[in-house]
C-alpha cells in the first residue's frame, strides 16, 4: 500500500469519525427556541470524506494508467 493510499484512508476515517461525533451529540432546541447542533462536525466530515475519496480516486487512476501503459 502506498503512502498516498494511507493518506486517503486516514482522511476517510477522520470524516467518518466526525460524522459519528455529529450523530452522537445530536441536536436540540434550547429554551429560547433556537436549534443547537454541532453543524461544523457535519461540514468538516463531508470535507474529509470528499478529500479522501478524491485522493483515493487519483491513486486508483494512476495505478490503472500505469498498468495500461505496460512495462518499459
Amino acid at each position: 500500500m502506498t503512502k498516498l493510499t494511507l493518506v486517503a484512508l486516514a482522511l476517510l476515517t477522520i470524516g467518518v469519525v466526525l460524522w459519528a461525533g455529529y450523530a452522537s451529540q445530536g441536536s436540540y432546541v434550547d429554551e429560547n427556541g433556537v436549534l443547537q447542533e454541532p453543524f461544523a462536525l457535519l461540514a468538516f466530515g463531508w470535507f474529509f470524506v470528499l478529500a479522501g475519496g478524491a485522493v483515493l480516486g487519483g491513486v486508483v487512476g494512476i495505478r490503472i494508467f500505469k498498468n495500461l501503459r505496460g512495462p518499459k
